[in-house]
């Protein structure tokens, strides 16, 4: 789906055709445009995401829980002041990865410090360049590990050392928690376990038949490197 159909919510051939008996809508989609393509009456689901405002069933990922666990997991190293790198209003991923890290914060009786959120993309989810805060802290909590990544190499341009001077987790074990040096801590996403769902849940539909659940959460799994 190109940006500006998704802008200007048009929608593609094959549905206006009514060429295809299903849709399955992957990552973050415009509200507008969602909205517009369900009135086709077309069975659905949403994969890795969610909107607050659209009733809709979706295969999501245990974000929340994923955050939670790394967070826990510094703390438990010993970090006490951890920031948090995501700009929490781009995704419904990100906000509830935030959320297990406040979790976390919160039940170590740990403050959440405002200046220690640190955004990582612009309104149209496009990076921005990463800016580490005045008063540095010894953990950073990632969204994901791409930008886990770059904060890695911004605090090594800096003389920071990782993970001796400041930690940093990723989240999805993607390929950048193996390439990144030190190879970054992170939380596993069962991508083919959400596939194999989310089709499984959309065939049901198709066949007019309930999905098992409204909503499925999808476990992931801790994965320990050396970036902390």
């Amino acid at each position: 789906m190109f940006p500006q159909a998704e802008k200007n919510c048009t929608m593609p051939t094959f549905l206006v055709n009514r060429k295809v008996d299903g849709l399955i809508f992957m990552g973050e989609i415009d509200r507008r445009y969602l909205a517009t393509a369900i009135q086709s009456g077309l069975p659905f689901m949403l994969l890795d995401f969610y909107d607050d405002a659209i009733a809709a069933d979706c295969v999501l990922s245990d974000n929340t829980s994923g955050s939670y666990m790394i967070t826990e997991h510094l703390i438990e190293t010993g970090r006490r002041n951890i920031a948090f790198v995501g700009s929490v209003l781009s995704t419904s991923s990100i906000m509830d990865r935030y959320l297990g890290y406040v979790k976390a914060l919160m039940r170590a009786k740990l403050p959440v410090r405002p200046e220690w959120l640190i955004e990582d993309r612009d309104s149209r989810g496009i990076f921005i360049p990463i800016t580490l805060p005045i008063e540095m802290p010894d953990a950073f909590v990632c969204n994901c590990d791409e930008v886990a990544f770059n904060v890695v190499e911004l605090l090594k341009r800096r003389g920071y050392r990782v993970p001796q001077d400041v930690a940093v987790t990723g989240y999805d074990d993607f390929r950048y928690s193996t390439i990144c040096s030190p190879p970054m801590t992170t939380h596993r996403v069962d991508v083919d376990e959400m596939a194999r769902t989310v089709v499984a849940q959309l065939c049901r539909k198709m066949s007019h038949k309930q999905p098992l659940a409204p909503t499925v959460v999808i476990p992931g799994a801790f994965v320990r490197r050396e970036s902390t």
